[in-house]
């Protein structure tokens, strides 16, 4: 009950205001062979859906509208087409053949939403990892993470190898050059969050960062100071993954933008507490084990 009652505090006190949805492929992963692709824009959403028909035909489905409550939720009328071109023959406009109802999209974070489609059916859908994998290896490439105290300050890390899991998480990406860590909670007072410390040449914390991983973002993340033990608002971008030298980062105006979004915390530069503290503080021991500098 403690942990959940830390978990709740810590969230109620880190969730921004507003967030973007993530463009992309999304489906649920219990329902392969439809799925839906989501693009936004200035608040407005685009979403495509390849579905079926009662009879089994592939059925196309357009549906646009503004993102409304911050972000979270979307509602619009499922329209569908046909007699569009073929994939080889020269184009022929689609013909709206009417609409199915209303689809509507609750996002639970950036990247996990609860769709509800017409007749009533409802499921979980998430943007899909086709490309990272699971964590820790799945975090392995080049990030930067931008905070906002009076200035904006960035950290660039690179995690080249990846080490067994601490006592609470599933294992610790690591860039040596750096002496820096990430780690996904998967027990204890953090579960579900990634914790980040980067240490400096006297083997003290230099950074501490917390927040929900995004496949190629951070969502809802805090920098902790040191010193103070404050929290400040933080993003983090995947600049190049492992496998991608050309790398798949967002543009420096997004970076702005979604900064400025995430640094709408409410409660964002109170001191964490003591159990977050000493929770931070039993994680560096164990990153400084595996980087090979235990105290």
């Amino acid at each position: 009950m403690r942990a959940f009652a830390l978990i709740v505090a810590f969230c109620f006190s880190t969730v921004a205001i507003a967030f973007q949805p993530r463009i992309g492929l999304w489906g649920s992963k219990y329902e392969s062979g439809s799925g839906y692709m989501i693009d936004v824009q200035n608040g407005i959403v685009v979403l495509t859906a390849f579905s079926y028909s009662a009879s089994g035909a592939a059925q196309w489905y357009l549906a646009s509208g503004p993102l409304t409550n911050n972000g979270r939720n979307f509602a619009a009328t499922l329209n569908k087409y046909s007699g569009g071109q073929c994939i080889s023959c020269d184009y022929r406009a689609p013909t709206l053949e009417g609409n199915d109802g209303t689809i509507m999209i609750g996002f639970v974070s950036p990247t996990v939403a609860i769709l509800n489609l017409p007749g009533g059916r409802g499921t979980i859908i998430e943007a899909f990892d086709f490309g990272y994998g699971q964590l820790p290896a799945g975090f392995l490439g080049e990030w930067i993470f931008v905070h906002d105290i009076t200035s904006t300050f960035a950290q660039r890390f690179n995690f080249t190898t990846t080490a067994s899991a601490t006592s609470t998480g599933t294992g610790l990406a690591l860039d040596l050059e750096r002496q820096a860590g990430c780690e996904l909670q998967e027990v204890g007072d953090f579960q579900g969050f990634v914790l980040c410390m980067d240490l400096d040449s006297s083997d003290n914390i230099e950074n501490q960062y917390i927040f929900t991983y995004g496949l190629d973002e951070t969502h809802g993340g805090v920098w902790v100071s040191p010193s103070s033990g404050r929290k400040y608002p933080t993003k983090g971008f995947r600049a190049t993954s492992k496998d991608s030298p050309a790398g798949a980062g967002a543009s420096q105006s997004d970076r702005i933008r979604i900064l400025a979004e995430d640094a709408a915390f409410s409660g964002t530069t109170d001191e964490i507490d003591s159990a977050t503290a000493a929770y931070l503080a039993e994680f560096a021991a164990a990153l400084r084990r595996a980087l090979g500098n235990p105290r």
